[in-house]
């Protein structure tokens, strides 16, 4: 394993709200900080006055812990002059033990806000009392976290790197070759077919890196190296991709804020450690 991992675990609901508990707060896409400039922060319990907030309106994700050592909740706080929500990305500019946090109370939240009823008989779903998941209040169906497998590459050629530009993403900058695991695929497979179908250049060598969950897509990313000839023909898949081009070490800028797999994949190319 070559990437970091955040130094917290998943706990189990039933954690009682104290008062220096942590509130991840989300509303519109945005999530609310602390106004402290430097390092916006997470809120505390202890912060809010009675009259700032009411239980989210979902009732089954009002009181749900998510973190050890330091519970989360799910509330729907007003905007004070000592807090206000922000939007999201700025977990990219955040200590990576934050943005980790950030991201995976995302996908939890989320999680619980898009499975309010049961996709079998369409009945109220409720918290299960012994384990992270949502059970039918009628026909007793469990549902558990969604989290969708990925996979994300780096293709290198001597001092070569591959980079695609997403079509489909306000995200502007140059990235590695990812997609999502399709079903009954290995994962080596689908980095095979994600690769021919975007980029029309065929690897060699494949080989594991390590991974991350990655919650702002609900996803989990396993990495992966591999090599290609840069003389092949590149054919982009022109509903995904808008570009895709070879890039030498020395053009890659370095990059300050890599709290995803997919920049520490790059800047270990940058610095000859891929």
């Amino acid at each position: 394993m070559i990437f970091s991992q955040p130094d917290f675990s998943v706990q189990p609901t039933g954690t009682v709200i104290q008062p220096d508990s942590l509130l991840a707060v989300f509303q519109n896409g945005k999530i609310l900080l602390t106004n402290d400039e430097m390092l916006p922060t997470f809120l505390q319990m202890q912060s809010l006055l009675p009259d700032h907030f009411k239980p989210f309106e979902l009732a089954h994700t009002d009181k749900y812990s998510i973190f050890s050592p330091d519970p989360f909740f799910n509330l729907e706080i007003q905007e004070t002059d000592d807090f206000t929500y922000k939007e999201i990305s700025i977990f990219r500019s955040l200590p990576f033990n934050t943005a980790a946090l950030i991201t995976t109370s995302w996908h939890l939240w989320s999680w619980y806000k898009n499975h309010r009823f049961c996709g079998k008989c369409g009945q109220p779903l409720r918290p299960s009392t012994s384990e992270r998941a949502l059970q039918c209040s009628s026909c007793g169906c469990m549902v558990f976290p969604t989290i969708s497998p990925a996979v994300i590459v780096a293709i290198t050629c001597g001092e070569r790197i591959l980079l695609a530009r997403n079509a489909n993403s306000p995200f502007a900058n140059y990235a590695l070759v990812a997609g999502y695991v399709e079903v009954g695929e290995t994962l080596e497979h689908a980095v095979r077919r994600e690769v021919l179908e975007e980029v029309g250049v065929h690897i060699h060598n494949l080989r594991y890196l390590g991974d991350q969950p990655w919650g702002i897509s609900g996803s989990h990313m396993f990495a992966f190296h591999a090599e290609a000839d840069d003389n092949e023909a590149i054919q982009i898949q022109k509903n995904e991709l808008s570009d895709a081009k070879w890039f030498d070490r020395s053009e890659l800028p370095e990059r300050t804020h890599a709290v995803s797999i997919a920049h520490e994949l790059i800047e270990r190319f940058r610095k000859g450690k891929l």
